[in-house]
This record gives structure tokens, sequence and C-alpha cells, in this order.
């Protein structure tokens, strides 16, 4: 503001000084005009005529033209008034007068500068043409510029001041609110990831602020609490096979054992480092895969080659609960690109998941469909007959390691199932729903979006 100000305070300055300057040389062309024709032709050359008694101060501020008739050579013939009959002779500016050409000149006068106009005085007889000089001192324009230059340095002044004070103001206005939610702010922590910012939450213009912020702090505080969850259930998962590794191995070297004793306990042990290797690699793909780390290897994939492949190495199992398998596998799906080693643990899970929890006698449905045109991949559903799940769970059966009520927890799973389907069905860009059955039973849904390569 107070460049700009400055600026335009300048240019004022300089074109009022140029206005100026240009009134005056017009005031004094139209003097010399007035004089001119007063000016008789008789005059006697070479003596300056006196005009009486003028006080030069107040002539200057009353009249300020002064007024000299110059002969052929330059010299005085009258002067208005009289005490004028020294007025510097610019010997330029009189040629092209006598030429018949006004100039303008400035000059110096009895030390201050003074404005001259040079004129040519028409022939009134035969005696030369003579010249007409119109002077004015300078004193009462460099006055005003002094006069307009104090007020342009006040304006200035003034207004930067103005608009600092008035910045200053709107600034602690604007940024004091900003000030007090980032102190609130940064008093949140992972400890205390339960508070919210409640300064100026109400104020409109901060209202959206906070809660962006809030919101953030929402999903803070729900990671944290998963991550705590997930490491005290990974604690706890891990817990028991360990103890149970322990026991039967401190049990074993008690006292001497048989061979064959021996071999049931390494048998044990086995499938308890089994179960710890399959809960490792399981959760380090879901780590993997939720922080895009692992990579898709997309090929023309069958989804209901998988499918099936899935129930025959469920066969067993299937047999001995009596279920009944409905498919209705959509032909269409042949081919799609997928990456088919991820896309068979995501069916293998599923289906493992709809065999254990169906009851004795129950049904088992699986669909695949192209989905939706804009998916352009396969959707695999599969739905299981039996106890649903209570409505308060639905949304956390894809969190690791959580146990819904205790008709569906039992098993021997390693409660990452459904956790690594969701982390598959996000890499491949899709989606995972569950949802219970209007009768009886459970739905779990698959989208898996791909370009169609066949």
């Amino acid at each position: 503001m107070a460049a700009g100000l400055t600026t335009a305070s300048a240019a004022l300055f300089f074109s009022s000084s140029l206005l100026l300057q240009r009134q005056l040389d017009q005031a004094l062309a139209g003097a010399e005009g007035l004089v001119a024709a007063q000016v008789g032709a008789e005059s006697s050359p070479g003596v300056a005529v006196p005009v009486g008694a003028v006080d030069s101060l107040q002539f200057e501020r009353d009249v300020n033209r002064y007024v000299a008739l110059r002969d052929a050579g330059g010299g005085i013939v009258k002067a208005i008034p009289s005490f004028a009959n020294d007025l510097p002779l610019d010997s330029a500016a009189f040629r092209s007068a006598r030429e018949g050409h006004p100039a303008w000149v400035t000059a110096t006068w009895r030390g201050r500068s003074v404005r001259n106009f040079y004129a040519r005085v028409p022939r009134l007889s035969e005696r030369a043409e003579q010249v007409l000089q119109v002077a004015a001192l300078l004193g009462p324009i460099e006055a005003a510029q002094r006069e307009l230059l104090l007020v342009l340095v006040a304006v200035v002044l003034v207004g930067s001041g103005a608009t600092f004070l008035g910045a200053w103001w709107l600034a602690r206005w604007a940024v004091g609110p900003v000030a007090e939610i980032t102190a609130q702010a940064t008093q949140i922590e992972p400890g205390t990831l339960n508070h919210r910012i409640v300064a100026h939450a109400d104020t409109v213009e901060y209202r959206g602020l906070v809660a962006v912020l809030n919101g953030m702090i929402e999903r803070l505080d729900a990671a944290f609490q998963s991550q705590r969850r997930l490491t005290g259930d990974v604690s706890h998962e891990l817990r028991s096979p360990l103890t149970a590794l322990r026991g039967e191995i401190e049990v074993a070297l008690r006292a001497e054992r048989s061979a064959r004793e021996y071999q049931l306990v390494l048998r044990s042990a086995l499938e308890e480092i089994e179960r710890l290797t399959t809960m490792s690699e399981d959760l380090l793909l879901i780590t993997r895969a939720e922080s895009n780390l692992l990579p898709l290897d997309r090929v023309p994939t069958d989804p209901n080659a998988i499918v099936r492949d899935a129930l025959q190495q469920l066969h067993k199992q299937i047999e001995e609960k009596g279920l009944e398998i409905e498919e209705s596998l959509d032909p269409a799906v042949r081919s799609v690109s997928l990456d088919p080693g991820l896309v068979t643990r995501l069916v293998e899970h599923l289906m493992d998941n709809a065999v254990k929890f169906a009851p004795f006698g129950g049904r088992i449905r699986v669909e695949t469909d192209g989905g939706t045109p804009a998916m352009n991949g396969v959707r695999v559903a599969i739905e299981n007959s039996g106890a649903g799940i209570a409505p308060e769970d639905l949304p956390h059966v894809f969190e690791p390691f959580y146990r819904a009520d205790q008709a569906r927890s039992r098993g021997t799973g390693t409660g990452l199932g459904l956790s690594l389907v969701a982390a598959i069905a996000r890499l491949h860009g899709g989606a995972v729903r569950a949802r219970n059955q209007d009768g009886a039973g459970v739905r779990f849904e698959v989208d898996l979006p791909a370009v169609a390569s066949g």
C-alpha cells in the first residue's frame, strides 16, 4: 500500500507541476498579447521608463508579471515596473523571437528562478522590429509545489499507517481463531485422541475447517484403536499356540518317551507351527496389501474354475456336514484379468467360512456374474444358511481377529480370513460386503474390477 500510494503521489506531483507550468506559460503568452497592444512604437530607445514607486514584494504577490520591451540589439526600451529594467536576456530565445518563433525559457533573476516569454512585436513604424519579454517569478509555483508535496507525503504516511493498522487488526481478527484452533489441535496427542476441537466450531467461517480437523482426528483415533486392538489380538493369538507348543514339549521332556510318543508330540508341535506360519503369512499379506506394497500379477483368469477347485478341496467337509451346494456360475466371466493366486485365496477363505458356519444339512449357494458394465470384472457371491451375524457385528467382520458371537467363533481359523478377503478385494480396486439374508444365513459379495482380456 505504501508503494502504491508513493507511486500515485509521485505521478500526481509531477503531473501537477507540469500543469502549473503549462498554465503559467499560457498566462505569460496572454499577458504578452495585452501588453503588445499598448506598447508605442515612438518610445525612446535605451531609456527605462519608470511607472512609479512600487513595492517589489507586493507587486510579486499581487501581479507577478514583469515586462521588458527590447530593441533589435536586445537593450531594454521600456520596463514595467521600473525595477524590471535588469531582467536577464536569453540570447537564443531572443533570436528565436526576432525570427517569429515565440520562446519560453527559465532563467535566474536576482537569485530567484523566473520564467520568461519572448515574442516579436509587430512593426508599427519604419524602425526595426522589437521583442517583448514577459516574465514571472516561479516562487508562487514552487510554494504551491512544496505545499502539494507536503500534502502528498502526509497522505502517504497517513494512508500507509492506516493500512498497516487495518491490516494488523484484520490479521488478528482472521488469524486469531486459527491460532486458537491450532493450539487445541497441538494439544491432541495419541493418548488424547478422544478429544475434539471446540474453538470456533460454531463460527460459519471456521465450521468447515474444524469439521475437517475433527474428522481427521476421528479417523486417527479409529486407526489407533484398531492398531491397539490388532496388537492385543496378535499377542493373544500367538500366545495360544506358543503356550500349547511349549506345554507339549515340556511334558515330553519330563521323562523318557517311546518313539511313537515323541512322534505324536512332534506332529502336534508341527500343527501349531503351521498355524503360526499361516497366521504370519496372512498378516503379512494383509499389511502389504493395505500399504499397496503387494504387486498384482494380472493374467486372464477363469473365476468359475477357481470356485470349482475350492469346492473340490472342501468336498470332504461338505459331505461330512451333508451340505447342499447350489451353483450359479456365469459363463461370460471365463477370462478376466485378475491375479489368480490372490483370487484363489480369496475364494478359498470365503468357501471355508461358509462351510464352517453352515449348519448340518444346510445349504451353500455360490454365484459368479459379470457385475455391472462399469465394473468390467466379476462379482463372486457366497451365502450359507444358518445363524446370521448380529447387526452390530456386521461392520466389524472384516477387521483382523474380530470375533462376533460364539456361534460364529468356533473353529480353528486364524481370525484373518475375512480381513484377507477385504484386503485382496481392495487391492484389485474392488469391495466386499456382508449382509444377513431375509430368512437365515449370511451372504458375502466381492466385486473384483478388471479389464476383460478374452
